[in-house]
C-alpha cells in the first residue's frame, strides 16, 4: 500500500509498505529535517484499515430476542458494537547517555612553596659575594676585571632564585635593584667619584639579575 505522510516541518513524502500486524514493519524519517515519520505512518495504517472494515447491522446478525417457553424467562442478545481501538503509543526514543564531566585540574602551588624573604635574601648574598670577589680582584691584581657587572649582576640573579626556589618577576625587579647598587658600591670604592662613567657595567648587571631571577 502507499502511504503518503506530512512532516511537522512542511515536507510531503510517499512511499509504498506492506504492514505487518496493522505496524510499519520498519521505521521512516523526514528526507528534509530527518524527524522520525513512523508513528503518523501507523497512524495512517490504522485509519486505513479501520476505514475498510464492513458494517455489520446488528438488527440483521443476531435476532433482538428469542422467545422462550410462556412464562418462562426471556434474555435478550445483543451483539456489542465494534470498537476501534486506538493504534498503540510508539515508545519514545532513548536518550543518549549522559557522560560525565571530566574534572579539570589546575596546577595549583602549595602555600609557603616560594618564600620572597628568602629570594631576597638569596639576591643581598649573591651581591655581597660578587662585589667582594671584583673588589678582591682589583685589590690584588690592580686590574679591573672586564666583566665585573655581569659578575655580580649573575650572582645577584643567582642567589635570588636558589633560596626563592623559582623565578618571578616582582624577585627579578629586586634583585636587579640589588645588583645595581652592588655595582655602583663597588666601582666607587675601584674609581671614587669617576665610577659613573661605567654606566655599561651597571646597565649589564642590572640586566642579568634581572634576567636570572625574574
Amino acid at each position: 500500500m502507499e502511504l503518503k505522510v506530512v512532516c511537522n516541518c512542511g515536507q510531503k513524502y510517499k512511499f509504498d509498505v506492506e504492514p505487518v500486524n496493522g505496524r510499519m514493519p520498519v521505521s521512516v524519517n523526514c528526507p528534509v529535517c530527518g524527524v522520525d515519520g513512523t508513528s503518523a505512518a501507523n497512524g495512517i495504517i490504522a485509519q486505513t484499515f479501520s476505514s475498510q472494515l464492513p458494517q455489520i447491522p446488528v438488527a440483521m446478525a443476531i435476532p433482538a430476542a428469542i422467545a422462550a417457553p410462556v412464562g418462562g424467562l426471556r434474555i435478550n442478545h445483543t451483539t456489542p458494537a465494534a470498537s476501534n481501538s486506538p493504534p498503540p503509543l510508539s515508545s519514545p526514543p532513548r536518550p543518549a547517555p549522559i557522560r560525565p564531566a571530566t574534572p579539570v585540574v589546575q596546577n595549583v602551588k602549595p602555600v609557603n612553596e616560594f618564600n620572597m624573604g628568602l629570594g631576597i635574601l638569596g639576591a643581598v648574598l649573591g651581591a655581597g659575594l660578587g662585589a667582594g670577589l671584583m673588589y678582591g680582584f682589583f685589590l690584588l691584581a690592580d686590574f679591573r676585571f672586564p666583566l665585573m657587572g655581569t659578575g655580580i649582576g649573575a650572582l645577584t640573579g643567582l642567589g635570588a632564585r636558589i633560596l626563592y626556589k623559582g623565578t618571578d618577576m616582582t624577585l627579578g625587579i629586586i634583585a636587579g635593584s640589588i645588583a645595581l647598587f652592588a655595582t655602583m658600591g663597588t666601582l666607587y670604592l675601584m674609581f671614587g667619584d669617576v665610577a659613573g662613567m661605567f654606566i655599561l657595567s651597571m646597565v649589564v648587571s642590572v640586566s642579568f639579575a634581572y634576567k636570572i631571577a625574574g
